[in-house]
């Protein structure tokens, strides 16, 4: 039998349990709204009014990135419907750019070497850079043709401008040491964010220049009409000392600021190693900001903590006047970075730094960690002083992640349900159990999920019992409902292939 013949059968269009991996998953992406979800998905959710930290260790395919996609479809839906208390979404589940930007910036002969200098401010520093990054390209975007987000959009821009002197001059700042875009000129952009937030100094770095030189140029006409006619008028000597006076005061000004603005871009490169910059871009683009104590207060320095937490609070000041009160950091696929490979030792030196109590325990900061369950086992073996920075009791833990047969068959049935289409020979699938044989009952399937434990085994096994039947039986005598027998033998393959997984015997 062929496999289309029998989803057509069964009014499927399309193989329910085809994917394996939530963010390719079409059947998954159009159920986000109404799928069966895990028993501690409200704990781990949080209310997205109030978002709280919550840290889960789980198996390869026990649903950690479905859950953040879930996460995020929730919060962007609450994010349409209100105009206040929103939450801004962090997404930092790439972690390939952050490793590479780190061993560029510590100039390191094997890349993964700089998994054992990797720190919570080099971390920070990431997480700031994505939500500035997005921030901007929200604000300066226009390609959306949606006249809700024109509308939004335009009223964000407005907010912005109106926002006071202070709170422009730190987010001109955020966009200069954090700014990442993907696409577009970077001096371009620069521009535009200066003109949107209308803080550009009196004099910047070409205005000083021109000034320094028109005082010089006036200093020598005056010197040397003073010196070649001997009738010169008195204006003709205090023109040529006020222009040469000038020159120096602003030569000195220009070059003393020169020399500032390039060190301060050195200690920048130095201290923000998680993201790109040119010293000469820097140094020059300090220029088109005042000098601000305040502001210049949030310059980074090496591995300084404190300076972030600041900054995330004054970004989040920022963010309010948009309508947004917290910011959600989405941490998932930390074993997928070249660098990292599922090496469980690798992966810890890149996690441990986030698990600290004062970073994941910020006012209006919610960080959403999902974690392979090697971790999890690591964070047992660690001593007491560990456990006391990470403070795992107060983060909505979830050690390890576990799936009832009885819940995955609700979310297999589910599945089924959201593939049906019209026509087809057989009854319309309402649960799962409508498509194996009348010896075969409910109790039966649930045992038989039980043992897959979680949903990309569950999806793998399911997929494995149908293929086998249409192997096994011929077209002509469709016979579409799968026997007692094809079950039972598939469930022995799998529930093995699992356990071997489990044991380190099997890599899938």
């Amino acid at each position: 039998m062929d496999l289309k013949d029998f989803f057509a059968h069964w009014h499927l269009s399309e193989n329910p349990f085809l994917a394996e991996e939530a963010r390719n998953d079409a059947v998954y992406a159009r159920t986000l709204a109404a799928t069966v979800t895990h028993p501690d998905f409200q704990k781990i959710e949080g209310s997205p009014r109030n978002p709280s930290t919550s840290i889960v260790f789980g198996e390869k395919g026990s649903g950690k990135t479905a859950m953040r996609l879930m996460i995020e479809q929730r919060l962007r839906a609450f994010n349409k419907e209100h105009s206040t208390g929103r939450a801004w979404i962090v997404r930092y589940d790439d972690l390939n750019p952050v490793l590479d930007r780190l061993s560029h910036n510590l100039s390191l002969k094997d890349p993964a070497e700089c998994l054992d200098h990797i720190t919570l401010s080099d971390h920070q520093d990431a997480i700031l850079s994505l939500a500035v990054t997005d921030l901007l390209d929200w604000i300066l975007g226009e390609d959306n043709n949606d006249a809700e987000d024109k509308r939004r959009r335009k009223a964000d821009r407005k907010a912005l401008r109106k926002m006071s002197r202070e709170k422009r001059l730190d987010l001109a700042l955020f966009a200069l040491l954090y700014d990442q875009p993907a696409h577009g000129d970077d001096g371009t952009r620069w521009s535009r964010i200066l003109r949107l937030l209308r803080v550009r100094p009196l004099l910047d770095r070409t205005g000083l220049g021109v000034a320094a030189l028109l005082f010089g140029l006036a200093g020598l006409a005056g010197a040397g009409v003073w010196r070649f006619t001997e009738s010169a008028a008195f204006e003709w000597k205090v023109t040529a000392v006020a222009g040469t006076l000038g020159f120096v005061l602003l030569g000195s000004a220009w070059v003393s600021g020169s020399l500032r603005r390039w060190f301060r871009a050195g200690r920048v490169r130095e201290a923000v190693r998680t993201v790109s910059h040119s010293r000469k871009g820097l140094s020059r683009a300090f220029w088109n900001l005042p000098e601000n104590p305040g502001t210049l207060a949030l310059l980074p320095d090496k591995e300084d903590q404190d300076k972030r937490y600041e900054a995330t609070q004054r970004l989040l000041r920022i963010l309010g006047a948009i309508g947004y009160d917290s910011l959600v950091v989405l941490v998932d696929r930390v074993d997928e970075p070249v660098l990292i490979n599922s090496d469980v030792e690798r992966m810890r030196k890149l996690v441990w730094p986030l698990l600290n109590n004062k970073f994941l325990q910020q006012e209006r900061v919610a960080v959403k960690l999902l974690l392979p369950i090697e971790l999890g086992h690591q964070v047992e073996r660690e001593d007491t002083a560990f456990q006391r920075q990470a403070r795992l009791d107060k983060q909505n833990l979830v050690n390890p992640l576990r799936w009832t047969g009885a819940t995955l068959y609700d979310l297999c049935s589910r599945r089924f349900r959201h593939c049906q289409t019209e026509g087809g020979s057989g009854a319309p699938v309402e649960e799962l159990k409508d498509i194996f044989a009348d010896d075969v009952d409910h109790h039966d399937l649930v045992e038989a999920l039980d043992q897959m434990h979680q949903p990309r085994d569950a999806f793998k096994f399911l997929y494995a019992v149908i293929r086998r039947h249409c192997e096994n039986t011929p077209g002509d005598t469709a016979e579409y409902k799968i026997p007692r027998l094809t079950l039972e033998q598939v469930r022995r393959e799998q529930s093995e292939r699992v356990m071997n997984l489990y044991r380190g015997i099997s890599a899938h």
